[in-house]
């Protein structure tokens, strides 16, 4: 991350529940006069104005130079403001809350700039006194009997924070691909810059070690939240003993001796048995998942699958519906060291307008009628592994804009919360659109579409890699006789020239579909032969009913149709007349009528 401190100003309307006046107009440029001056190049004199209006605080652009921005589009026309709207003023970013308390709380999380550069290395001053180092023992002990780890981080904190004097403390993981997060801080809301290279000196030495860094501090008046820079001097001690599994930094605007780094490195090493910190390392592969890659092009796509896997950069995968992109994304995962994480699928497509926010972002307890407890979205949930997002191209717009602040802030805003939650989660999104198409017609934006893109891996239609058919149905048909509990596991040789007669426009899942109803429907467990197989694989109904006896006239398509649904009925029922006759809304005379009509046999056939 730079060196040079980021500006910062955030605006807000009323507090809530007071009775204090409220600014009607509020003018942004940098002439001395405005109300919010900015001393930006890029600003021009007059740059915009902020006013209250019945509908709201509305925000208009006064015809400057590099214009305004809100939510990365270019202001045209007077906006009234929403709460999160980021507006872009020259280099100044600024964020619209309409609540004071919600406002501070955006500089509540735990903060870990890490930025690289050469590492001066102090030594120095004067020791905390007995006393402290007494209050930080009695909390190392409590830490290592807290019932958790994130209460026994809370303690060692604590603990470092009274034996160093320190003025801020944090506690940081890594993630699956090695790069730290915050865990924890003392007190809650610290900020700690440092270099990169400190974390990796500690944990190689496997001993604290300390260095003078400016650290930025947050200056908040009833208008703005800016970030300035004071010296400063920043500890980091490692908590795992042969791992890289954590480390913790504390600051002040002293210098630590050589006294000090030791005890803290006694106190971090002592704790992390507590802590329950693991080391980042790769997990063992899964073997049980495997591509089936017989043809040249699935041969490449896996080999650039296992090559994108372990790097962690987000994934695009494109192809027809049914063609195997969630079997692809489990593949990626279960080859990337977030194996040990979670895998979480969502299909974009199915998600109910309502509901489609809370479900990717999660709500808090009363942010809407019926929310009668905390629900986490998907991406907390995939937290440490993956989240598979599927058509992501049917996401609505509004949903595309949020989901793009997501990836580019890695912070999540629950419906109703007050402050995000900072995630460390892997995207794969798929899609069977032509994204690139619909961002020229504007049904997707063009932003969010190249943070997606950022490896794309395209999968060929089934029809298109004809050496993939055998393998794939044979795997198929393992699969299902086995949920079925059916002891087929073979096909004829005139059942897979059949197969590969096929177009398949439904691709792998409909193969899939085709092997399991032939499983369910077969009398006896010999390989699936051709009578077993669909009849619209067959060449259509005309073919058929020509070579293979398929039904001709609709009163046949019916009554094959409903021997189909109570041999279905039977073999869900597992043989139990009353249950599938239940199932079927009809009696248990009318099926067994039935089951004489169409000369069904059930202890014959099964």
């Amino acid at each position: 991350m730079s060196e040079s401190p980021a500006r910062l100003a955030v605006l807000f309307g009323p507090r809530r529940g007071t009775a204090r006046e409220v600014r009607e107009r509020l003018l942004v440029g940098r002439v001395p006069e405005a109300d919010l001056q900015l001393l930006d190049e890029k600003v021009s004199r007059e740059h915009c104005v902020f006013e209250r209006k019945p509908s709201g605080f509305e925000l208009r652009d006064l015809g400057s130079r590099n214009g305004t921005w809100v939510n990365g589009e270019r202001l045209t026309a007077p906006r009234v403001l929403q709460v999160n709207d980021s507006i872009g003023v020259g280099e100044t970013v600024l964020v619209w809350e309409a609540d004071v308390e919600a406002l501070l709380a955006r500089d509540g999380d735990s903060t870990l700039i890490m930025s690289k550069g050469p590492l001066g290395l102090t030594t120095a001053a004067a020791a905390p006194g007995e006393d402290a180092w007494a209050r930080a023992g009695k909390l190392l002990l409590e830490s290592a009997i807290a019932s958790s780890g994130d209460e026994a981080a809370k303690k060692l904190a604590l603990a470092m924070a009274e034996g160093l004097g320190a003025e801020a403390v944090l506690i940081c993981r890594r993630n699956a691909e090695g790069e730290w997060q915050p865990w924890l801080a003392q007190p809650p809301g610290a900020t700690v810059t440092a270099h990169a290279t400190l974390a990796e000196l500690a944990v190689r030495q496997q001993r604290a070690v300390s260095v003078e860094h400016h650290q930025r501090h947050a200056l908040r008046d009833e208008q703005t939240t800016s970030l300035t820079s004071a010296p400063a001097f920043v500890m980091c001690a490692p908590l795992v003993g042969d791992a890289q599994g954590g480390a913790v930094f504390a600051v002040r605007r002293s210098t630590f001796d050589s006294r000090e780094l030791a005890l803290a490195t006694a106190l971090a090493q002592a704790a992390s048995p507590s802590l329950k910190v693991e080391p980042a390392v790769a997990a063992p592969r899964a073997s049980e998942l495997a591509l089936i890659a017989e043809s040249a092009s699935m041969k490449a796509l896996v080999a650039s699958a296992q090559r994108v896997a372990p790097a962690g950069s987000t994934v695009l995968l494109t192809g027809e519906s049914g063609s195997g992109k969630e079997m692809l994304a489990r593949f990626i995962h279960q080859h990337s060291k977030r194996v040990r994480g979670p895998f979480i699928a969502l299909n974009c497509g199915a998600l109910p307008r309502e509901l489609a926010e809370s479900e990717l972002f999660g709500h808090e307890r009363g942010a809407f009628t019926g929310a009668t407890q905390t629900h986490p979205g998907v991406f907390e949930r995939a937290q440490g592994g993956t989240l598979f997002l599927d058509e992501v191209g049917e996401l609505l717009p509004e949903l595309q804009v949020k989901l793009l602040r997501v990836l580019e802030e890695r912070l999540v805003w629950r419906l109703g919360a007050r402050v995000p939650t900072t995630i460390d989660v892997r995207l794969v999104a798929a899609t069977n659109r032509e994204l690139e198409l619909d961002v020229k017609e504007k049904k997707f934006r063009a932003d969010l579409f190249w943070r997606l893109n950022v490896v794309r891996l395209t999968l060929e239609p089934l029809r298109s890699r004809r050496d993939d058919l055998a393998p794939l149905t044979r795997s198929l048909i393992a699969r299902h006789a086995r949920s079925l509990g059916r002891a087929t596991s073979d096909i004829s040789a005139e059942a897979m020239k059949a197969l590969e007669r096929c177009d398949w426009p439904g691709n792998v899942r409909q193969l899939s579909n085709a092997i399991e109803r032939a499983l369910v429907l077969k009398a006896g467990d010999g390989p699936i032969d051709l009578s077993d197989l669909p009849p619209e694989l067959l060449g259509g109904p005309a073919a058929a009913a020509e070579d293979h006896g398929a039904p001709r006239t609709l009163a046949e398509r019916i009554a094959q149709v409903e021997r189909e649904q109570i041999l279905l009925a039977m073999q869900r029922a597992r043989g139990v007349k009353a249950q599938a006759a239940t199932e079927l809304g009809i009696s248990r005379p009318t099926l067994d009528r039935k089951l004489e009509e169409y000369d069904i046999d059930w202890v014959a056939d099964r």
